[in-house]
Formats: C-alpha cells, structure tokens, sequence
C-alpha cells in the first residue's frame, strides 16, 4: 500500500487548492467517526440517484429537444445513400 504523502503528492496537482495538512485532517475526521461520514455519503448517493431518476422521466423540455433534433439527424444520415 502506498503512504498517503506519496497520494497527495501524486495528486497534488489536481487539488492545488487543498494542503496536505486538510488532506490528514479529513482522513482523521473520516476515521474518527465513520458510521456518520458513512452515512453522510449513503444520504449523497441516495440523493443523486433520485435526482437522475427524475431527471430521466422528467427532462427538462430543452432536453427533450436536443434528443429530438438528434434523431432526427441520424434518421437523415440513414436516408442518405451511399
């Protein structure tokens, strides 16, 4: 397993915003109190998936426009012979 100086600092470029001083802290308040971090992400994912679940059944009318026109470009591609 790699040590975690070596992860941030293989990522650090990603996260310029972020010391290596939060990079611990957050570690330690992950492993601190888990059960409630753990929950914390499972309410973030429930939330998300919900989210795109709603999404999907009910786009946005620009959406639905976008798929429509994409359609039909492709029903349009299809008809031209080759």
């Amino acid at each position: 397993m790699r040590s975690l100086p070596f992860l941030y600092r293989t990522h650090a470029e990603l996260f310029h915003t972020v010391s290596l001083e939060q990079v611990y802290a957050t570690i330690l308040y992950y492993l601190r109190d888990r059960e409630r971090v753990g929950q914390y992400l499972d309410n973030c994912l429930d939330y998300t998936n919900k989210a795109q679940t709603e999404f999907d059944h009910h786009p946005p009318s620009f959406v639905g426009n976008v798929l429509k026109w994409k359609l039909e470009r492709l029903t349009q591609a299809e008809e031209v012979p080759k």
